[in-house]
């Protein structure tokens, strides 16, 4: 079986930091990472992991 997915794809910065800011508080960050996700990159990723078949079809550019 093939599937086509059409969904979001979005390149994400995860920072890590001691504890929720307040308001107008400013921290440091722990660390960052760098990575792909997006519900619609999740789902082809899982649909992958099944053993499928998969394209993924999303936007790059101008939202």
């Amino acid at each position: 079986m093939k599937i086509l997915s059409f969904g979001s794809l979005n390149y994400d910065h995860t920072y890590e930091v001691e504890h929720f800011l307040a308001p107008k508080e400013t921290l440091a960050a722990k660390s960052m990472q760098r990575g792909f996700g997006g519900k619609g990159a999740n789902q082809s990723i899982a649909f992958a992991r099944a053993g499928l078949s998969v394209y993924h079809a999303g936007r790059v550019g101008a939202d």
